[in-house]
């Protein structure tokens, strides 16, 4: 049997975050443990690379949206390699020549199916921005359960799904307009030829979790819904065989690229072959394509079906959805710069079930958890012995306490499985276990204590400890893949696996001195991460102009607003900020801590129209949130730059 492992397709127009990193992580603890176990297993991984968001994003930055894509792809090729994280053929990308044959290829297997149709339909339009509007450049109210400031296709609330135009009071995010109704040619995908087989390959067992098959059978009850995949011109992305300005949408070539991915790396048949076990790594917001759409274009077009779709929760910070106001909106490489990425592993590793449940990172609880049980429990194991063995017996182990070693086998031999089954908060609670039987038989025994024992039981002791830690540490190997080698190195034990992991020790080998396996985590480096949270990152391939200039585009970006002060005070253990509300029009009331009180006496700026800088990404301070910046002009005694005349969240061009 052969696996062939993915997470989701990361979609590159930004930064990752650690909301990105936790179906990662999960998705590279699963893949080890295969490998750890013998199997043989594909792992690969790319950018979804198309859409309008690129596309745009890639002309604010001055750049072609495949240049643009292309510097996003090797940054996240770095960051992910930062966490453990690499990919057979490396991280790849969707728009290739590759994924574009494949594309085209199951776009005219179905049509020749008679699958897919062409409809006029009305679309939502722009009329100041001069462009259809995709689902994702419009947010308005759910159609079904009301929500405000949701997407044009569905509801981070309720889940539903529905078309751009059920979608009430919509808003078009390029210009703040309200949309119009305007038809064009698009072309759609029945699904609901594909029902009843469907309806099949949910229930089989394994393939989704209990919860997820359970929703998914209000789908089918509301009838599965004809799906556009084409999209109009201005778009990044595949010209749809025989047409000059319809492009196929990117939910349809984005799951074609786990396709030509596998081919990249050498394993298109895995397609092909019936007892392939394809699994994807997916968050529960993207369980409709991936549980209906992706399957039902995999039957029609003759390939193997994923055996399992893992469906994972969302991440919160501290309780709370990442929000950058509340300082809880973390970039991964900003939090490799105070934590060693190893402790998010092994963090995430203790919360991660087969459930869908969403993941709490508690800061407090994530200190605790990797000081406690990984550093002064499992860590622990080696960092007392190692030492001692070399300074009384060469650096040499002996034979093991059998009764000990017994026991922890049995708790040892319950881990492969739930590995298997992605229950690795079972794996955690068993490794930690097994911890606790050594930790407690080391302190009981003391072999340090000359006066309670002989060399030779002191000998043993520590060499059972020791054994113990080893065993701990090759567990947790899929998981903390590098403290693993480390220990594999210092013990001389050679590659550990799930064959070997309960060997003794080499009595004839000398251990290597001990070096520092895992640092305790601080907690003020914590608290100054959420204290100060991820800056807006630019894109890596803007503002390159020589000598300090920026493009044409990079000041495009700045948006300044005419802003009304509604009141303004002095901030009461601060001898710089004044505290300030402000009246911003359409885009409503904002707080800013602004540094200009020892210039300005707060009083004075009560109803002036500033100028604010809006898309300030918001910073958390410790007075509070700030909102913007108030601009202000003069070196030695700044003042404020006021918009007369201007209306509040007018723009200042």
């Amino acid at each position: 049997m052969k696996y062939l492992v993915t997470p989701a397709l990361p979609y590159v127009n930004g930064p990752l975050h650690l909301g990105h990193l936790l179906e990662n992580i999960q998705a590279n603890i699963f893949v080890r443990a295969l490998r750890m176990a013998g199997e043989e297993v594909l792992y690969v991984c790319g950018a979804d690379s198309h859409g309008t968001p690129i596309e745009i994003s890639a002309a604010q930055a001055g750049v072609a949206p495949a240049d643009y894509v292309q510097s996003w792809q090797g940054v996240y090729q770095k960051c992910f390699a930062r966490f453990g994280i690499e990919f057979d053929n490396g991280f790849g990308s969707t728009h290739t020549d590759l994924n574009k044959k494949h594309a085209e290829l199951i776009f005219e297997r179905l049509k020749k199916a008679g699958d897919i149709t062409v409809k006029e339909v009305d679309q939502l339009f722009d009329p100041k921005a001069g462009r259809f509007l995709p689902d994702r450049l419009i947010r308005g109210e759910c159609p079904k359960c009301g929500a405000q400031d949701q997407y044009g296709d569905s509801c981070e609330k309720c889940g539903s799904t529905y078309r751009p135009t059920e979608l009430k009071n919509p808003k078009s995010t390029l210009s703040g307009e309200t949309p119009v109704l305007k038809s064009s040619k698009h072309y759609f995908f029945e699904l609901s030829h594909y029902t009843d087989k469907l309806k099949a390959w949910v229930k089989k067992p394994g393939v989704l979790q209990p919860e997820i098959q359970n929703s998914l059978k209000l789908w089918f009850e509301d009838g599965l819904k004809d799906w556009d995949i084409s999209r109009d011109a201005p778009y990044f992305g595949f010209l749809i065989p025989g047409e000059k300005d319809k492009y196929f949408y990117v939910w349809l070539d984005a799951p074609v690229g786990y396709i030509s991915l596998s081919e990249a790396a050498g394993g298109l048949d895995l397609w092909s072959q019936p007892d392939t076990q394809i699994i994807h790594f997916i968050g529960k917001d993207i369980t409709y394509f991936h549980a209906l759409f992706w399957p039902a274009m995999l039957m029609g077009a003759g390939y193997t079906l994923p055996a399992q779709i893992a469906i994972h929760g969302m991440l919160t910070i501290n309780g709370e959805k990442m929000s950058k106001s509340r300082g809880t909106f973390i970039l991964a490489d900003k939090f490799t710069e105070c934590v060693n990425p190893e402790a998010l592993r092994y963090y995430f590793a203790c919360k991660l079930s087969n459930g869908i449940e969403d993941i709490d990172l508690s800061f407090e609880d994530f200190v605790g958890r990797v000081n406690a049980d990984l550093v002064n429990k499992i860590v622990n194991l080696i960092s007392r012995t190692v030492p001692l063995l070399h300074k009384n017996y060469a650096g040499k182990p002996t034979q093991i306490a059998p009764d000990l070693a017994a026991e922890i086998a049995v708790l040892a031999r319950q881990v492969e499985p739930n590995y298997r089954t992605r229950d690795t908060q079972q794996v955690v609670k068993d490794v930690v276990l097994i911890a606790d039987l050594a930790n407690k038989y080391l302190q009981d025994l003391s072999p340090w204590d000359a006066k309670k024992n002989t060399p030779e039981q002191a000998h043993e002791q520590l060499s059972t400890a020791l054994w113990a830690g080893k065993v701990c540490i090759g567990l947790l190997k899929p998981i903390l893949p590098e403290v693993a080698l480390q220990t594999e190195k210092m013990l001389h034990v050679g590659e550990l696996n799930f064959k070997n992991i309960l060997d003794p020790l080499d009595a004839n080998r000398q251990l290597e001195a001990y070096s520092r396996l895992f640092e305790r985590i601080d907690m003020k480096k914590i608290e100054d991460l959420t204290l100060n949270p991820s800056p807006q990152t630019p894109s890596p391939v803007a503002g390159e102009g020589a000598g300090g200039e920026v493009s044409i585009n990079d000041f495009m970006k700045i948006d300044l607003r005419a802003a009304q002060v509604l009141d303004a005070k002095t901030v009461e253990g601060s001898d710089k900020l004044i505290s300030v509300n402000l009246d911003v029009g359409p885009l409503g009331k904002r707080h800013v801590f602004s540094g200009l009180r020892p210039h300005v006496k707060p009083e004075e700026l009560v109803g002036k129209m500033v100028v604010l800088v809006a898309n300030l990404a918001p910073r958390k301070m410790k007075f509070g949130v700030s909102e913007g910046m108030i601009c202000a002009a003069g070196e030695s005694v700044p003042h404020v730059i006021l918009a007369e005349g201007s209306q509040p969240g007018e723009r200042i061009h």
